[in-house]
């Protein structure tokens, strides 16, 4: 299992639109690529100093091919999507993992 996440962080102000904009709008875009066999959307718990938001968003591919075929035909455009919504408000990263 390959697990592609995703971290944001943000300020407080900006938590509930945020979580209503990912769950209605951003991961029913993810979902329809049908790349992924599953996901999770997760608040992360430990404090940010400057008292920042953190969530992480993690998809689960089976293969390694099936990220690479999201991330080159999908991920430019769905990026694209998300910049032009919280473009300066919400900062991010990406990493992959490999489930042991």
């Amino acid at each position: 299992m390959i697990i592609y996440n995703t971290s944001y962080l943000f300020e407080p102000e900006l938590e509930v639109t945020f979580i209503n904009w990912m769950k209605s709008k951003f991961i029913p875009l993810l979902e329809e690529t049908g790349t992924f066999s599953n996901h999770y959307f997760c608040k992360v718990m430990v404090a940010q100093e400057d008292g920042g938001q953190t969530y992480s968003l993690q998809l689960l591919f089976k293969t390694q091919e099936q990220l690479e075929k999201y991330r080159s035909s999908f991920e430019p455009r769905t990026k694209a999507v998300f910049n032009a919504r919280f473009q300066n408000q919400v900062v991010s990263f990406s990493s992959v993992l490999k489930e042991i």
